[in-house]
């Protein structure tokens, strides 16, 4: 069914996708709307193309980037890298089967690779070894940033105590400019010569033009941070050819063996061991150190002393280290009479140095050894071992942590230590560890060692089980020594990792190594390791090895003789003794191959272990006959008359092979008594028949000998599988006799077609070691039955499907099941698609080129996927030579397996495209080996393959697309694979390209499009999958011929450079412009012609346009993968030529169109990063702070982010609308790259002539982008310049925004504590710890986000540098843009509203941090501007006028001379132009003075010297001006710079107040105040209050200073115009402040609005003062004050509704309804301020002496808390010893302080009402806002204490009046007027049992109920021992009447409270016993029994009345007064006076 449909869907007409929106809803999938542009478009027939337009083209350019004609693959033979002299080869002479030949075949013969030979200058290439950039840096010329010079100038403001300066008191602004000080003292810098000469606007362009050009970096591209490689689906790397595993590589040197005595000859083995794995990990090393004395002798025991024998150290490899390997020496020595023990005594006694006796005793014992020697030189006894942990070596602290990837794709120097020994140690080796590349050991130590102890063998505890454990004891503990005894002794070792190339050196088998050095001593020995896990890496060298370990031999029953047993062990080829072969490798110093060996002797032990390791070489061809022979002998140790040394004692023997297959395992084997029987050996020891005379066996044929023997072998595949599968393939290819035997069945040449099929079948089932390992012999098999057709009783059988179904199903199943072996992590989909395709570039004629899977588990589970290389070959070249006979008799590889996959179905199918990557890599390397072999000249690339064949690969593709559609629609797991299969089909069609006709290509890439849209449901998937599929496509090398862009210069225009002027007349025809319009258009004629940059293109567009969730990851996915294929041309050597950039960035016009339409989406950086604005103090926590603080909308508010802000009406995106940015910083980062790559590259002409006829409303939208362009690639200086630069700073700064915001929200003290501690307190000591602790988290926590701390200075310094690079270069692209756009619409006369926009932009940039570079060329533009648009400018622009005011003065402060000088040379010709344009420059005087001002109150790190340095140059410049010399200008340019000078007073005076947040509001404050007659400045000064108050956050005081303000506009707007929706002046305000009337506007006859440059700034408006309220009503809400907010809006609805503004009433509504929620839900909660009382006394505080303030603290401040800061603060000016807090709130008496020290007294206060008062303040907040009488209780007694007895307790309370209400726009206000009340200690009481009765009645009625909270209260109310409590309150107060009269009512009123008290009680008690639970039971009887007590004692006071009180009495006239604060006083003095 699938077939048939999708030949259906190829035979749709052409073009049959081209109608619109189109809805596809395909059964089962949920309908996706795909905008109209998404379908490939057919694409231009190439070839076809190439023929008849190649000729008459530029075809030079198209010969420059590559030869079209030629392919890319070619096809070379190299010869295989073998690491010996000669490769290892079988004995000579000898017949080899067909097998061992095809295995040695396979071994030798050379690798076939297929080559790209583009490879070098491909962009992927290039793009990824940066080689060539390694240095680039070094080419770059240092750009120099202010920030950066700055950073080291702000020390000085630190510097020690300091006085604090008093402030002036009256407001005049006279005395503010007192510290003025005279500008003409000054140095002017020097002045720009040319400034005042006169020259032609155009040639002063022309001028600026060229300085422009030079210098300018080439290749943009190569200064951007390379893009994430996570997206780089399109990386290839190249994979190693594979070659013998090595694991880490250790060499061992013996230096020295010695004991104590030398008096015998001693033999080490050594060996390593996994204690953990309990295994012997690799073959004995055989070593001695004789000295030749003692070697002596045993002369007659060696024949000869090979040199390969003497090797004293050893190459030992391991695959996983780990800390469980110990390295093992055992020593043997001659066999000697007596135990081990006996032997050993000496070595334990005897010392060699000792004389006398001991000399003599050694002298004997020699001789004994030497006649020990001589007769039982042969024999060995083991005598002592030693083990050597190896967890040092292998520095664990590695192998514990995993170790990154090692394989860098951008294989930085470092990585390649990295690359973790220890890879291994986690996967499996699934490296063929190639010479050059097993890890380099380098994080092993070289360790020298020495020991001095050996232990003793143990004569029962041989075998390696014994050796495990007492290894294991030994890691443990070293307390072996304990229980074992010791012998002394030295033995020096070194272990180190072993070198690249050791001179000298053999390999197992005994082979030379290269480099072999002709002068040799001793060779080191390559040790054969046993791995400990299987290793797949398949075999490369012939090697044929077994291992034979004798275990145990069990002889208890024998009789006596058999006690010291020995086993010879000989491998015999016959049954004659004669046929012994030398095929056993000998030990130390013999000969190299020996024909017998003995194991050791164990003295007087019947069933002895051996520990023997048996190691022979065997032959090649293996028969029947071959087989080992054990001989047991007995050895008799002393010497008797006549008797041999030896006496025989059996026999046994084990046959090599069984079934023609070698045996290996464990066996337990009889032993025959007597000489064995004729052809015994063909049959196995167990299975004897019977013989006559019958063999005698030991306990009657009983095993009792156990051996155990391995083969390690590239030549015996020890699976019955694969043997099976070989022995069949062999029959069919030679001459075989039939039946064949195999194993145990007999196969006829007519079941011979089955059982092969069948033994396909099984490979699967075979072990997934041995077919790795065998897996070239395996593939080369396969395809040979593959493409040849089988001969079998003369019947030509071919079964095709069976062999994919093998490929395809070995890997399903065998490896899968296996998955367990890959046990490495998965890669992310793209790092396996490109490991997979690792394939690529290399390919052999044979399979034996085996990849190693680097690739995944997945991948590996394919047994191809470990020979990713093989080539399939044309089958010709298997055996023989180079075929020419091609074709004749086999089929086309390639053909043949494209019809397979297509005519496969079911499970084979399945497999097939899982592991499409496998068959595609055979496809091409057939085809490309195909088409190396036939005649290129005659084969066109249209005929070169069949038409079937084209079919049937159409198919292909169709298949798998369909395939990885089903996937997607799946679950996510399915999703993954999906992944991998899209990458391999994009590789196939990749190489396609290379090999067919491109147009067929691009067809099935149509296809491939198509058919995904038609499938998917979901769109962010569609384009993902088909961006990841065009990316690789893209990256071909031949990508820009491949997209004909060479083709862009048909449509450009003719004309070379039309001049301006030729442009406007007639000879551009209207065509013409529609054509260059339309380069930039992405239309279908583009897509046809620039086939897969129109595809990458539409995806993009689609990704931009689409609004699906999870788009935004495609979206990235899209613009890197263009911004990387600009990268590719940027370091691409063949387009460096200046022609061929114009040519490609012609290809990519039609991205710029893209990226105009998607602007709206593009991240705004410029709202990011605005708050910042220049104070940057790379303080990234102020950033964060101040950012969000104020609704963007509502920014117009603040002077100083004016700049942030579109200004109205040119701006096509008003800014509500920018909040629908989707793409995230990173991708708008790269797009805008790409879109300045465009500009820079592009043909300049071109460009000017687009602009020319764009209309206006695009041009602004290019002015927009360019607006967010300057601010996106701002130079963010050292800290950031990183690759990681955007995500992870962000990353951590919004953690930590959002840490700190949660611990500000007020969590409690703590959150306020450390709003406190945000206030940086000058140094860290006064700041308190927690400064430290928190804040400076800077240089720990949060930086690590930004992976610095691995990061050198150099490199840091490199990184600044590029980035430093980009940023010039980025914001010169701008600036040729704005130029290029102001000249197009100077030419077209439409300038109006672009210069607006143009200054934006150039304004914009200014406020970044800009390099010098930049400015200087930034300037000069800006200057040609004015010169050109002067009046312009100073008419229209106005708002831009003031904001370049701004920028140009922040620049004239610079401490850089260069951009001073440039920026006052701008200042100055601002003001020249703008007088002569108008004779009198009010205007840009009021807007350099607001400039002045806004920049003084915000910028902290700005320096007052270099401005008034650069004051005094305009001044210079004003003197020097002749033209100028008539015209008052002059003397009004110094007026204005002597008005400036004094406001920089004014700044040096903030200076010294910087830290003490109080003084600098207060001087602030003054300064406003000081500019009452100046509406604009004090507006600018209300506003830098408010930016201060912000950045404190104190919002609600900088709303209140904006409230000022928009009174103050208010004021002017009534005096202006009387509109009655308007405010009448500040009156209107009065509801949200009291404090509002100070604005009101001093008379008129000071000041007239109208008046030029007076309240001419954008706030002086209607929408100004909205703009005021809106953000005051943002900044109330942000303060939680949300009652005001309803009042502030209640002024700005009028004028919206005036206006008819209803979107904006719509808002304000809806800001009003969240107003109203909050208050609704959070009223009470919320936290007012904190007020305390200060006090200053001292006559160092200067003015301050003697004042009391009331400040205002963030809520839940304590007393604490403020005394600390202040305290702290003024100790640093005064001295820490001068300043003294004075703890207690009596009176202070100035008599008794020290006049030497400043005194602070503060006081914690309460707002205090009058009872009348409370009726108006209902609510929690009324009680809070507009506060301005507060109070304090001093307790005190008669006689000075502050406590006392109840019947002494007074209290006085304070009532402060302030001179403003809270909130103000300060947080501190003097206090005014000070009155106190004293409490008599009965009113005390009276008051203190009011509270104690509310606090009950609140608990009381609390809902829901408190249980807690109830028993706490009650507790303390009835509670038998509450001190000073109820009852004590009442026998103090009420037991008597009072004498005095006086006191009567106040008896009485405390007897009423008693009385209402102990009601309150009862109440409470019962409520608690409603609320108790039945554990607490007693607890209420308790609280019963007390009450009832309390009641008791209380009632005879309560009942007692006094008897006077109740008599008529007096009216009084009562007065307010008299409620006052409780108090009677005058009322008393009434009542006594009549009693009496």
């Amino acid at each position: 069914m699938g077939i048939i449909v999708i030949i259906r869907q190829f035979t749709l007409q052409p073009g049959f996708a081209q109608f619109c929106q189109r809805s596809l809803s395909t059964p089962g999938f949920s309908t996706l709307h795909l905008p109209a542009f998404y379908d490939a478009v057919d694409p231009v027939d190439f070839e076809g193309f190439l023929m008849t337009r190649l000729n008459n083209l530029d075809s030079e350019l198209a010969q420059e980037l590559g030869d079209f004609p030629e392919d890319d693959l070619d096809i070379v033979f190299t010869p295989k890298e073998c690491r010996t002299l000669q490769p290892a080869m079988p004995e000579d002479g000898v017949e080899l089967d067909s097998h061992v030949r095809d295995c040695v075949q396979t071994y030798i013969r050379e690798w076939l690779i297929v080559n790209r030979k583009n490879q070098g200058n491909s962009d992927t290439c290039s793009l990824k070894n940066k080689g060539s950039r390694k240095d680039f840096h070094k080419t770059l010329q240092k750009q120099t940033f202010e920030s950066e010079t700055l950073d080291s100038g702000d020390a000085n403001f630190q510097a020690g105590p300091r006085p604090v300066p008093a402030l002036p008191e009256e407001a005049s602004r006279t005395t503010l400019a007192s510290s003025d000080f005279d500008l003409r003292s000054l140095q002017p810098d020097p002045r720009l010569e040319n400034l005042l000469r006169h020259v032609s606007a155009e040639e002063f362009e022309r001028q600026n033009e060229e300085a422009r050009r030079t210098n300018r970096h080439a290749e943009l591209l190569a200064l951007y941070p390379s893009v994430d490689e996570e997206d780089a689906v399109e990386i290839r790397p190249v994979p190693d050819r594979p070659n013998e595993h090595l694991g880490n590589r250790i060499l061992v040197k013996l230096q020295t063996l010695k004991f104590d005595i030398e008096i015998e000859p001693l033999f080490a083995c050594i060996a390593l061991y996994d204690i953990k794995e309990r295994k012997k990990i690799s073959e004995n090393f055989h070593c001695d150190l004789n000295p030749d004395s003692l070697r002596g002798f045993l002369r007659s025991h060696t024949p000869s002393i090979d040199l390969s024998t003497q090797a004293r150290s050893a190459v030992f490899s391991v695959t996983y280290p780990s800390s469980d390997i110990y390295l093992v020496i055992k020593i043997e020595k001659v066999l000697q009479q007596g135990e081990i023990g006996d032997c050993a005594e000496p070595y334990m006694v005897l010392k060699e140095s000792e004389a006398g006796k001991t000399k003599e005793k050694i002298e004997k014992l020699k001789a004994q050894a030497e006649s020990f020697c001589q007769r039982l030189g042969k024999y060995r006894m083991p005598f002592a071992w030693i083990p050597i942990g190896l967890a040092n070596f292998f520095n664990l602290s590695t192998l514990e942590r995993e170790i990154p990837e090692a394989e860098g794709l951008n294989g930085k120097g470092s990585t390649s230590d990295k690359r973790a020994t220890l890879l291994q140690a986690r996967r499996l080796s699934e490296r063929s560890l190639s010479s050059e590349d097993s890890y380099p050991v380098s994080n092993f130590k070289r360790i020298s060692l020495t020991l001095n102890t050996f232990f003793k063998q143990e004569g029962d505890r041989l075998s390696d089980e014994d050796l495990f454990k007492f290894l294991a004891d030994f890691k443990r503990s070293s307390s072996l020594q304990r229980r074992i005894k010791t012998l002394p002794g030295t033995l020096k070792l070194e272990i180190s990792p072993a070198p690249e190339n050791l001179g000298y050196c053999l390999t197992p088998e005994l082979l030379p190594v290269k480099p072999f050095p002709e002068n040799r001593n001793r060779p080191h020995k390559e040790i054969l390791e046993f791995p400990i896990r299987e290793v797949y890496v398949p075999h490369t060298i012939y090697r044929n090895l077994l291992y034979v370990y004798p275990q145990r031999l069990n002889f208890a029953n024998r009789p006596a003789s058999a006690r010291n047993i020995t086993i010879k062990i000989q491998f015999m080829c016959g049954e004659d003794p004669s046929c012994a072969m030398p095929v056993i490798f000998g030990k130390s110093s013999g000969p190299e191959f020996v024909e017998e060996i003995y194991t050791a002797i164990t003295y007087h032990n019947k069933s002895p272990d051996f520990y023997e390791e048996v190691k022979i070489k065997l032959p090649a061809k293996l028969t029947e006959k071959h087989h080992l022979l054990f001989t047991f002998y007995h050895i008799s140790c002393q010497p008797k008359q006549g008797a041999s040394v030896e006496t025989l004692l059996g026999y046994s023997w084990l046959p090599i092979l069984l079934n023609d297959r070698l045996q290996t395992g464990h066996y337990c084997l009889p032993v025959a008594l007597d000489k064995l029987p004729v052809h015994y050996s063909i049959h196995s020891p167990e299975k004897v028949p019977s013989q006559t005379p019958p063999i005698k066996w030991v306990e009657g044929h009983k095993g009792v000998f156990n051996v155990e023997v391995q083969a390690v072998s590239s030549v015996h595949t020890q699976d019955n599988h694969l043997e099976k599968f070989f022995t069949l393939c062999h029959s069919l290819e030679s001459q075989v006799t039939f039946p064949i035997r195999l194993m145990d069945q007999k196969i006829t040449e007519a079941t011979l077609e089955h059982e092969l099929k069948l033994s396909i079948i099984c490979l699967n089932s075979s072990r997934l070691e041995p077919l790795v390992l065998f897996l070239h012999l395996v593939l080369d098999k396969l395809f040979q039955l593959a493409v040849q057709p089988m001969v079998i009783a003369g019947q030509t059988a071919l079964w095709y499907s069976k062999y994919i179904s093998l490929w395809a199903g070995a890997g399903s199943s065998t490896i899968l099941t296996e998955s367990r072996y890959y046990t490495f992590g998965r890669t992310s989909a793209v790092s396996v698609g490109s490991k997979l395709l690792q394939s690529r570039v290399i390919s052999c004629s044979n399979p034996d080129i085996a990849v190693t899977p680097t690739a995944t588990d997945e991948e590996v589970k394919n047994i191809m996927s470990s020979k990713v290389r093989e080539q399939s070959q044309i089958p010709g070249e298997l055996y023989g030579p180079k075929p020419n006979n091609l074709g004749l008799f086999f089929k086309h590889f390639h053909e043949e397996l494209a019809l397979q996959m297509v005519v496969s179905t079911g499970m084979v199918r399945e497999s097939v495209f899982k592991y499409a990557w496998f068959f595609f890599e055979l496809l091409i390397k057939s085809m490309a080996q195909y088409v190396h072999n036939i005649e290129k000249q005659d084969n066109p690339r249209r005929s070169r393959f069949s038409d079937r064949f084209k079919d049937d690969i159409t198919t292909i593709v169709s298949v798998v697309t369909s395939e990885i559609a089903a996937l997607l629609v799946k679950p996510q797991k399915e999703n993954e694979q999906a992944e991998k299969i899209n990458i391999s089909l994009a590789f196939f069609l990749y190489d396609l390209l290379s090999l067919m006709d491109r147009g067929f290509v691009f067809n099935l890439i149509k296809h491939y499009c198509n058919q995904l849209s038609n499938k998917l449901s979901s769109l962010s998937t569609l384009i993902s999958m088909r961006l990841e599929f065009l990316r690789i496509l893209c990256s071909h090398e031949h990508y820009l011929n491949l997209n004909l862009f060479f083709m862009t210069s048909m449509s450009a225009p003719a004309s070379p450079s039309p001049s301006l002027s030729s442009q406007n007349s007639s000879s551009c025809s209207s065509f013409q412009d529609q054509k260059i319009a339309g380069m930039f258009d992405l239309s279908a004629e583009y897509r046809q012609q620039h086939f897969l940059t129109g595809l990458l293109f539409t995806e993009l567009a689609a990704a931009l346009d689409a609004d699906s969730e999870g788009i935004s990851k495609v979206q990235k996915k899209a613009v890197s993968a263009i911004l990387s294929l600009l990268s590719s041309h940027d370091l691409d050597p063949r387009c460096s030529k200046k022609e061929v950039k114009i040519k490609i960035a012609a290809l990519y016009l039609p991205l710029v169109g893209i990226i105009l339409d998607s602007l709206p989406q593009l991240h705004d950086f410029t709202i990011s990063d605005a708050r910042s604005g220049k104070g940057r103090t790379g303080n990234p926590e102020e950033e964060q702070e101040s950012t969000g603080a104020i609704n963007q909308n509502v920014a117009l508010a603040i002077a100083g982010n004016q700049f942030n802000l579109r200004s109205s009406g040119t701006s096509l995106l008003s800014l509500p609308y920018r909040q629908s940015a989707t793409l995230g910083p990173d991708t708008t980062r790269n797009l805008l790259i790409c879109f300045l790559w465009i500009m820079k590259n592009a043909d300049q002409n071109l460009i000017q002539k687009w602009i020319a006829d764009l209309p206006s409303m695009q041009l602004n939208r290019i002015l927009d982008l360019l607006f967010i362009c300057v601010s996106c690639f701002e130079y963010k200086g050292k800290q950031s310049s990183d690759k990681v630069s955007t995500q992870v700073l962000q990353k951590s700064r919004d953690v930590k925004a959002r840490l700190e915001e949660a611990l500000l929200r007020g969590e409690g003290a703590r959150g306020e504590m450390m709003k406190r501690c945000r206030i940086p307190a000058g140094n860290d000591r006064s700041a308190g710890l927690n400064e430290n602790l928190r804040w400076r988290k800077e240089q720990t926590h949060w930086r690590q986000a930004n992976e610095r701390q691995d990061k050198t200075k150099a490199e840091l310094d490199q990184e600044a540098l590029i980035s430093g690079n980009l940023a010039t270069e980025a914001n010169l692209i701008i600036l040729d843009m704005q130029e290029n756009i102001i000249q197009a619409s100077f030419a077209a006369e439409c300038r109006d509203n672009l210069l607006g926009g143009v200054l934006k932009v150039l304004v914009n940039s200014l406020g970044c941090d800009q390099s010098t570079t930049y400015l200087t060329h930034c300037f000069a533009t800006l200057r040609a501007l004015i010169a050109k648009f002067g009046d312009f400018l100073f008419e229209e622009e106005v708002e831009q006028c003031a904001d370049l005011c701004q920028r140009v003065l922040h620049h004239c402060s610079s401490s850089i001379d260069i951009t001073r000088t440039q920026a006052c040379a701008t200042l100055y010709l601002l003001m020249r132009y703008s007088f002569s344009s108008t004779s009198n420059f009010a205007r840009v005087k009021m807007q350099v003075t607001m400039s002045l001002a806004s920049l003084v109150g915000k910028s902290p790190e700005f320096n007052e010297e270099f401005l008034r340095r650069s004051l005094r140059t305009i001044l210079a410049y004003a003197e020097e001006d002749a033209d100028m010399q008539a015209t008052p200008f002059p003397i009004q340019v110094e007026e204005l710079l002597c008005n400036l000078n004094s406001i920089l007073s004014d700044t040096v005076k903030m200076r010294e107040f910087q830290e003490d947040p109080e003084m600098l509001m207060d001087l602030m404050y003054r300064i406003a105040k000081g500019y009452q007659t100046s509406p604009d400045l004090r507006l600018t000064w209300l506003q830098n209050m408010a930016e201060k108050h912000t950045k404190r956050k104190c919002y609600t005081e900088a709303a209140m200073c904006l409230v000022h303000a928009a009174a103050l506009v208010a004021e002017y707007l009534s005096m202006l115009e009387d509109r009655n929706y308007l405010p009448v002046g500040s009156v209107s305000f009065q509801n949200i402040s009291s404090n509002v009337l100070e604005e009101s506007a001093v008379s008129d006859d000071v000041l007239s609005p109208d008046e030029d440059g007076i309240c001419s700034g954008r706030y002086f408006s209607e929408s100004g003062l909205v703009g005021l309220l809106e953000q005051a009503a943002e900044l109330f809400s942000t303060g939680g004050l949300y009652e005001t907010v309803n009042e502030v809006y209640k002024i700005v609805i009028p004028i919206l509704e005036a206006h008819r503004d209803f979107r904006k009433l719509t808002l304000t509504h809806s800001k009003l309804q969240k107003a109203f929620d909050s208050i609704i839900n959070k009223g009470q909660k919320r936290m007012f301020g904190t007020y305390f009382r200060v006090g200053f006394y001292g006559s160092k505080f200067g003015d301050l002496d003697e004042q009391e303030f009331v400040y205002k603290e963030p809520a839940i401040t304590k007393l604490p808390e403020i005394s600390h800061r202040l305290e702290g603060f003024y100790g640093q000016c005064f001295g820490e010893d001068a300043v003294e807090v004075i703890k207690d709130s009596a009176p202070v008496d100035k008599r008794k302080l020290d006049p030497n020290k400043a005194y602070i007294q503060i006081t914690f206060v309460e707002p205090y009402f009058d009872e009348y008062e409370m009726k108006d303040r209902v609510t929690y907040f009324e009680k809070n806002f507009n506060l301005c009488r507060f109070m304090y209780t001093t307790p005190f007694t008669m006689d000075g204490r502050p406590r006392g007895e109840l019947s002494e307790q007074y209290k006085r309370n304070t009532i402060l009046t302030t001179m403003h209400a809270f909130p103000y726009i300060k947080t501190r206000i003097n206090v005014i007027q000070k009155e106190e009340f004293i409490l008599t200690p009965i009113e005390v009481a009276i008051e203190d049992m009011r509270k104690k009765t509310q606090e009950l009645t609140a608990a009381t009625n609390q809902e829901p109920p408190d249980a807690k909270m109830l028993q706490m209260v009650l507790q303390g109310s009835v509670g038998a021992t509450v001190n000073q409590g109820p009852l004590e309150v009442a026998q103090v107060f009420l037991a008597e009447i009072p004498a005095d009269p006086k006191l009567y009512r106040h008896h009485n009123k405390l007897r009423l409270c008693f009385k209402e008290f102990i009601m309150r009680c009862g109440e409470a008690v019962e409520k608690n016993k409603r609320l108790i639970t039945a554990d607490q039971r007693e607890y209420q009887l308790e609280l019963r029994k007390n009450y009832g007590k309390l009641k008791e004692n209380l009632r005879p006071m309560i009942e007692r009345k006094i008897p006077e009180l109740y008599k008529p009495v007096v009216k009084v006239h009562s007065t307010r007064e008299s409620f006052r604060n409780h108090s009677f006083r005058k009322y008393d003095a009434q009542t006594s006076s009549q009693s009496t």
